[in-house]
């Protein structure tokens, strides 16, 4: 019996026995009184530097200026949204965009003679040309012939004025061309307009017209 009581004492070990609280009180207030240990943090001074002079000066004159403007904030908010609309509408539409360029460069281009007209042999030879094709019957190819080799004239003389999207009624309306060169090109692109759209295919005195137009203004020929 002994015996099994001395085996099961073994076999379980000891229970640990909670600490007196009186000690446990002692004991803290010991080491709370110890000055060797530091518990608080000392309170670290915060030195306040003032702004520097520019921005107080900054600050003062952005005060007088919102007081002058007053209520007037509204219309500059407003001036500020409409002009935002306007830079959106120009860089989300190409033709007005390239519309706006144009008037920018024509301003800046140097104003040539108003006396301008092809060179007097590329005319001639233009001509002779045409009449070939004119002496066949082919009225509305002589025509074009004049129009195209036109063209090609004016993108020599003012290349820079004439975009690969111009249409032949644009270049018309090119402020660089001389009134008399405008009027020229104008009556032909409206005979070539007739015959490609119109379904009207140029006759004889169509292409007259067309060739003496032309030769006055390129030759100066009565």
């Amino acid at each position: 019996m002994a015996a099994s009581a001395g085996q099961a004492t073994a076999a379980h070990p000891a229970v640990s026995v909670f600490p007196d609280p009186h000690a446990v009180a002692l004991a803290h207030q010991k080491l709370v009184q110890d000055s060797g240990i530091q518990f608080d943090l000392p309170a670290k001074e915060v030195v306040h530097h003032p702004p520097p002079q520019w921005l107080i000066d900054l600050f003062h004159a952005l005060s007088r200026f919102s007081a002058w403007v007053g209520s007037g904030w509204t219309w500059i908010l407003i001036g500020i949204g409409v002009l935002l609309l306007a830079v959106v509408i120009v860089a989300v539409t190409p033709g007005l965009r390239n519309w706006i360029a144009g008037r920018f460069r024509r301003k800046t281009e140097p104003t040539e003679a108003s006396d301008w007209t092809p060179e007097a042999a590329t005319v001639r030879r233009l001509l002779e040309e045409a009449d070939r094709l004119a002496a066949q019957g082919r009225f509305d190819e002589a025509v074009h012939l004049i129009l195209f080799r036109s063209i090609e004239d004016i993108e020599q003389w003012r290349g820079n004025a004439v975009r690969p999207s111009f249409t032949s009624r644009d270049i018309a309306r090119i402020d660089a061309l001389p009134e008399a060169a405008r009027g020229v090109f104008s009556r032909i692109v409206a005979m070539v307009e007739r015959s490609f759209f119109g379904g009207r295919a140029l006759d004889s005195g169509d292409w007259h017209h067309a060739r003496d137009d032309y030769a006055r203004f390129a030759l100066k020929a009565a």
